[in-house]
C-alpha cells in the first residue's frame, strides 16, 4: 500500500495542537484506533502508519482480513510523540476528548459493518487518564453491534491490545472481547 492521497486532518483545541483523522480512501477501510497521534500526517508517514499498512498488505495475502485503506483514530487527538510526554506535561482535556469521540461516531456511523483494530499498548499503563478515554471509547464500539473488533495477536501480559510497532508481519487478527459488551 503506497502511502499517497492521504487525508489527514488536524484542529487546534483549547490551545493544544490535535489530529483527529488520517485516512486513506477505499471502499474498505481497516478503522484504527492506536494511543494518540505522533508525527504522520497527509505528506509523511510515520512507524506506526508504515507498520499499519504493511499489516494490510500482509493480511490481504494470506488472511480473509482484506482492507484498500484506513482510517487512522486515536483514544486521545493530542499530537505527542512520547506516552511520557503525554503524562508529564498535559492532563485529560474534556474538550478534546469530547471532539475525538465525535470523530470517532462519524466514521463508526459511515462505515456499519466495519472492523475495527485496536492497538494501543502497554503505554497507556503510564498514562492514567488516558485509560479513562479507553473506557470511553469501548463503551462507544459496545454501542456499534454489527462492527468486529480485532488485536495484532494476543493481548499482552497487561491485558493490552498490542502496539504493531514491534511485531512481525506474521502475526494475525485476533478478535477483541470488549468488557463493556453485553454476551
Amino acid at each position: 500500500m503506497d502511502y499517497n492521497k492521504i487525508k489527514c486532518y488536524k484542529e487546534e483545541i483549547d490551545g493544544c495542537n490535535c489530529r483527529l483523522y488520517l485516512k486513506k480512501e477505499g471502499l474498505r477501510p481497516l478503522i484504527v484506533i492506536g494511543l494518540n497521534p505522533s508525527t504522520a500526517d497527509e505528506t509523511r508517514s510515520d512507524a506506526t502508519m508504515r507498520k499499519i499498512m504493511g499489516f494490510i498488505e500482509k493480511w490481504d495475502e494470506r488472511t480473509s482480513h482484506h482492507f484498500d485503506s484506513f482510517i487512522m483514530l486515536n483514544l486521545y487527538p493530542l499530537i505527542e510523540t512520547s506516552p511520557t510526554g503525554l503524562n508529564l506535561n498535559h492532563k485529560l482535556n474534556t474538550l478534546l476528548h469530547e471532539r475525538n469521540m465525535e470523530t470517532i461516531i462519524m466514521f463508526l456511523d459511515k462505515y456499519p459493518g466495519a472492523e475495527v483494530l485496536l492497538c494501543y499498548g502497554d503505554s497507556i499503563e503510564s498514562v492514567k487518564w488516558l485509560k479513562i478515554c479507553r473506557d470511553e471509547v469501548l463503551k462507544l464500539l459496545a454501542c456499534y453491534k454489527d462492527i468486529s473488533l480485532i488485536t495484532l495477536g494476543n493481548l499482552t501480559n497487561l491485558k493490552n491490545p498490542r502496539h504493531p510497532c514491534r511485531l512481525s508481519y506474521s502475526t494475525d487478527p485476533m478478535p477483541f472481547h470488549n468488557p463493556f459488551k453485553e454476551g
